[in-house]
Formats: C-alpha cells, sequence, structure tokens
C-alpha cells in the first residue's frame, strides 16, 4: 500500500471510529428527558445541514419534540462514498444514509444491511401515512430498479404523485414540464457593461466570442477581480460537463438504437473541448475546478461573476440579477437534448435505514413525519405567521422566510433535502408574483428547456438494474472517467487533447464499457417492451 493510500485509510478509520462511538441517548433541554439520538451520512457535499436545537421554538427542536429524535449529521467534504464502503467492509454504518451515487446504493443494497422499508414500517410504525400515500409507482419503480423498496427517494414529482397531490398554479406546472437545474447563466449588470444581449450569446461561437472578450477587458483595464466563466467546482463535472454534454446533443443511443454510453458518443468530444478552449484562453482558470460550493456562492454573491455554468439551483443568487441565455447551439447543428421522465420518478437522493440502528422505534417515527404534509410544512416552510402565511388553502412564503429558506443551515427552513416531495410543495404554494424572485427563478430553470431547438426524450425508459458484477464494473469506468476527464480538459495543447481523448475511448473499452452497455442496452430493450415506447435518434 503506498504512502498516500495508507493515510487516506488512518483518515477513513479515524471517522469511521468517531462515528461508531455515536449512537446512543442526549438529554433533554431538562436535563431528565432522553431523546433517541440517530446518525445521519449523506454524500450531497454541499448540503448545509442546520446544527440540532432542541428548543421547541426552533424547527428541528419541534421535530424533536413530535419524533423523540436528536440528529447528528455527517456530510463528509470529500470521498463520502469511499467512507462509507469502508464503514460497510468495518460493519458498521450510519442509522440514516442519504446517497446519490447508485453505486453506493446498489452497495448498501447487496449488504444486506439497510431496511426494506414496507418491512420496516410494518414492524415499528404500522399506522404510517406511507402506507396510503406513497405512490404506487414509484415503490414498483424502486423494487424494479433495487429489487425491494429499500430506499426513500427525494423530489419525486411525476406520476401517481400527482394523483395525491394535484398540481397548483399554472407557473409550477411550467417548471415540472421545463425546469432544469444545469445551466449557462449571466450576470445581467457585466453584460450591460459590455454591450452584450442573451439573444447574442446563442451558440458557441457567440459565447466564446463574448468570454474571450471578456478576458481581453480584463487585462486591458486591469478589471480587479473579474472572472470570465465559473463552473461548479469541485462538482464540475455532475452539472457543468452534464449540461455541456445535454446542449451538444449527446444522447443515450446509437444510430441503431441501441444504448450507448454518452462519453462513446461523437457529441461528447465537442463538450469536452469546449472546456479545454476556456482553460487554454484564459476563460477559465483551474483552480476554480476544485474549489467548494461555499466559495461558489461567495464568488457570485461578489458580483465579478461574467458567466456561470452549473446547478442554477444550488449557488444561492439573487435570480433578479441573472438571465439564462438557453442551450449553446453546437456549431455543427446538433439538436440539445433534454431527458424527462415520462413515467414515476425515482428521485435524486436516496435515503436508506440501517438494521443496526439502536432506536427503530423513533427512526421510524421521524421518517413518518418528515414525510407527512404536518411535517413537511413544518421543515419546508417554517414557522407559520412568522416564514409563512396560508390564505385559501395555499401557502405564501413571507420575507422572513424566503431569507430563513436562503439560511437554511442556521435557520433550519427547507433544510431536509433528503425528505423534498416537490409534487407536494407546488400543490400547496400560492402563485408567485409577476416581476417576483420565483419568476425570475423560473425563467433561469425553463430557458434551455423550452428553447426551440432542445428536444425532450423519455429519460423513464433509462432505469438499469445492475447485478454486483456490473455495479462493480460500473463503479471503476465512472472513476476513471473523472480522473481522465479532468487530463484531457487540462492538456497542453490540441495534440494532447486528442491524444488524452483518444486515451481515454481505448482505456474505456479496455476496461469492458461495451460489455456494460450490452448489460444496460438489455434493460433498456426491456423497458421499451414494457411501456410500448422506443427512443428515436434526434441528432443523426
Amino acid at each position: 500500500m503506498g504512502k498516500r493510500a495508507a493515510k487516506r485509510l488512518v483518515v477513513y478509520i479515524a471517522i469511521f471510529m468517531l462515528l461508531a462511538g455515536c449512537a446512543g441517548t442526549v438529554p433533554g433541554p431538562n436535563g431528565n428527558e432522553k431523546y433517541a439520538h440517530i446518525r445521519l451520512f449523506c454524500d450531497v457535499d454541499f448540503w448545509v445541514p442546520p446544527k440540532w436545537d432542541t428548543d421547541p421554538d426552533t424547527v428541528t427542536g419541534k421535530v424533536t419534540q413530535e419524533t423523540g429524535v436528536v440528529l447528528e449529521v455527517n456530510v463528509p467534504p470529500q470521498d463520502a462514498n469511499n467512507q462509507l464502503r469502508l464503514m460497510l467492509a468495518n460493519g458498521e454504518i450510519p442509522d440514516v444514509i442519504s446517497v446519490t451515487d447508485q453505486t453506493t446504493a446498489k452497495q448498501l443494497i447487496s449488504s444486506g444491511k439497510v431496511w426494506d422499508l414496507e418491512n420496516f414500517l410494518k414492524k415499528y410504525k404500522p399506522d404510517s401515512h406511507l402506507f396510503q400515500d406513497f405512490p404506487e409507482d414509484v415503490k414498483r419503480g424502486l423494487k424494479k430498479r433495487d429489487g425491494n423498496w429499500y430506499a426513500y427517494p427525494s423530489h419525486l414529482y411525476n406520476g401517481d404523485i400527482l394523483d395525491i397531490w394535484p398540481p397548483g398554479p399554472e407557473c409550477y406546472q411550467d417548471m415540472a414540464t421545463y425546469g432544469y437545474n444545469n445551466g449557462i447563466i449571466w450576470n445581467k449588470k457585466l453584460l450591460q457593461a459590455y454591450g452584450l444581449t442573451v439573444d447574442k450569446l446563442r451558440d458557441e461561437a457567440q459565447v466564446m466570442q463574448a468570454l474571450e472578450a471578456a478576458v481581453g477587458q480584463k487585462e486591458a483595464e486591469g478589471a480587479e477581480g473579474l472572472i470570465p466563466l465559473l463552473l461548479d467546482g469541485q462538482n464540475y463535472q455532475g452539472s457543468s460537463l452534464v449540461f455541456l454534454r445535454d446542449t451538444y446533443g449527446v444522447e443515450p443511443i446509437d444510430a441503431s438504437g441501441a444504448y450507448r454510453d454518452s462519453f462513446l458518443q461523437p457529441e461528447m468530444k465537442p463538450a469536452l473541448y469546449f472546456l479545454y478552449q476556456c482553460l487554454q484562453k484564459g476563460i477559465l482558470q483551474s483552480e476554480y475546478l476544485t474549489i467548494s460550493n461555499t466559495r461558489i456562492r461567495e464568488l457570485l454573491a461578489e458580483g465579478n461573476v461574467l458567466c456561470f455554468i452549473g446547478n442554477t439551483a444550488n449557488i444561492d443568487i439573487d435570480p433578479g440579477e441573472w438571465v439564462s441565455s438557453g442551450p449553446i447551439l453546437s456549431m455543427e447543428g446538433k439538436h440539445p437534448v433534454f431527458g424527462k421522465e415520462k413515467e414515476a420518478t425515482l428521485g435524486w437522493i436516496q435515503t436508506f435505514f440501517s438494521k443496526e440502528c439502536q432506536h427503530p422505534k423513533e427512526l421510524a417515527s421521524w421518517l413518518d413525519y418528515m414525510t407527512s404534509p404536518e411535517g413537511m410544512t413544518l421543515w419546508c416552510f417554517g414557522k407559520e405567521g412568522v416564514h409563512y402565511r396560508e390564505e385559501g388553502g395555499l401557502v405564501e412564503i413571507t420575507a422572513a422566510g424566503k431569507e430563513a429558506r436562503r439560511d437554511s443551515g442556521n435557520s433550519g427552513v427547507n433544510a431536509w433535502w433528503m425528505f423534498a416531495n416537490t409534487a407536494w410543495e407546488r400543490s400547496v404554494l400560492a402563485p408567485f408574483e409577476s416581476g417576483s424572485m420565483e419568476e425570475a427563478d423560473l425563467q433561469i430553470r425553463v430557458a434551455y428547456g423550452k428553447a426551440e431547438e432542445t428536444r425532450c426524450f423519455n429519460q423513464s425508459l433509462l432505469e438499469f438494474p445492475l447485478d454486483l458484477e456490473s455495479q462493480e464494473l460500473e463503479a471503476e469506468i465512472e472513476a476513471y472517467k473523472k480522473e481522465q476527464v479532468a487530463k484531457i480538459i487540462l492538456a497542453e495543447d490540441d495534440a494532447g487533447f486528442e491524444a488524452e481523448y483518444l486515451a481515454m475511448l481505448a482505456h474505456l473499452e479496455e476496461l469492458g464499457i461495451h460489455k456494460l452497455d450490452r448489460r444496460r442496452d438489455a434493460s433498456y430493450q426491456k423497458n421499451c417492451k414494457e411501456q410500448g415506447a422506443r427512443l428515436q435518434k434526434i441528432n443523426k
């Protein structure tokens, strides 16, 4: 074992031992009560959970009052999934595990250490509302994907859930149809200062010209602090590159109609070349590829970033100060593509519950409360009369409520993302006013999907259950991609870019990506048969 690997192992073991020692109970506010102490682990490194306060006048305190639970949260700043795998290998995992990495989710399931939620709730919370209002189509989808109902998924918004919580105002229906978190946005004040308008920033050449001009003006005028382009920092491959992949027209099928990995599609090369060019021309600085979400928010708040590409839903901007130009149209005339679920969505964060939890009854009560309309109203909107008011059965968020939601890491309002129910939230919110921040945010989030050049495809056909061997192969391939992408875009020159790109294709083949694609294609063809639908090639 190398020195670096050994050092990392020591750190992971220390973290594991720290977490392993956290189970038990903690004193209540009067020193006599005992609350169940539950440990939650989350791999979303830009999520900022609030410090747990048992004061019943706070969001967390009210949750404790209702459920008897006090939560200790661990969000590792990096290597979260490796840390979790180490915990699995050592035979103990946290009580609640919220992950976005599908490979890690599959490993949790195959470990046998997490509950089938149906059995868990029957045993510890038989009167749970989830037996009545958890959407059946989502449950079927989860059972098909995972083998059983192991995960509670966040951000559900499509399918049977709309019968349980019908859509509210039209503006939220628009978000459901066209909303896309990843995108390209521009600072309105800087656009005006440079004489630019978004209607002149439609294709790759126009975008690149504008960014190069900003670099030129920065050098000529000594514009201190100006950042022409900012990506999503250490998460850029999961959002910024995903946007570029989609806007350059990378599809999930090849010309024959078989599933094909995005990195093997020819349109992926110009998406990578865009980032390479930005680095070569000084538009993008390499040090910004490793910064945290917190630092991204700070840089955007300073007002010196001209353009941001990445997850626009998690950067804490005033949307009224920004505008989206929609897709970046490729010079090859490819249509931007947009995968939307036509069937039930299976969520973003997948939350699992450990069989080894020392307080399963309280844990079940906490899950039931956090996902109930009463619990969601509390943690999503805060305190009635302060953070929101209700009129005509609809919730209107106050100015104090908007501020609390922006500061969720301190207030606890809208903080618990793993239990976010998008369909429920859109069914109870009042329509936003014309000219409001909410309307500006909507315009940013739908600009890509509503663009006349964008073509939509049915993402629901691309749910792939994989056996353990395929899961391990997938994990190895995805880890290699992440490492190699950095080498490709940081190449010294065009020849280096080409060499690293070809090396990637060759090594992906050596790793077995075609074998994995054949297995995914078998699942895709089965989905097509079951759903009576098939993807049609958009960019030929």
